[in-house]
């Protein structure tokens, strides 16, 4: 009976979303990653969170969404100097840091604002969330 509830449970749970991608600034101590986690197996959404990471100074997880389809998560990230970043997904936009990763601010998002260098963007490929870098200019 135990190791049919513990196969059961394996079921449940192997229906969950987490995984993450990452943006590597300058090597692993310097980055941002984008997270998608489903906390239960019966929802079609997920919790979409960035962390800004600038070891040793500073690591912090910020969250962007709590309902995105879970097959619908695009994040675009755009680098506008100074370790300052944009961050969009779907009609939000907010400005993150990497100086002491404390700042998330949410913007108004100008379809004709100039948002900096575009980086690349973080999307779910073949049931996986990974990091696209932006072509060269």
């Amino acid at each position: 009976m135990r190791k049919l509830l513990i196969v059961s449970l394996c079921l449940l749970l192997s229906g969950c979303v987490k995984d993450f991608a990452i943006y590597m600034i300058d090597g692993q101590e310097h980055s941002l990653t984008v997270r998608r986690q489903q906390n239960y197996f019966w929802q079609d959404t997920v919790e979409v969170q960035l962390m800004a990471t600038n070891l040793p100074q500073c690591q912090r997880r910020h969250t962007l969404s709590l309902d995105t389809p879970a097959d619908e998560v695009e994040v675009e990230v755009f680098s506008a100097g100074d370790g300052v970043w944009n961050i969009r997904m779907g009609d939000q936009l907010w400005q993150a840091e990497t100086t002491t990763c404390n700042s998330l601010v949410e913007m108004e998002n100008d379809p004709k604002a100039d948002l900096g260098q575009p980086v690349g963007k973080f999307e779910v490929v073949d049931d996986e969330l990974t990091f696209t870098a932006a072509p060269a200019r």
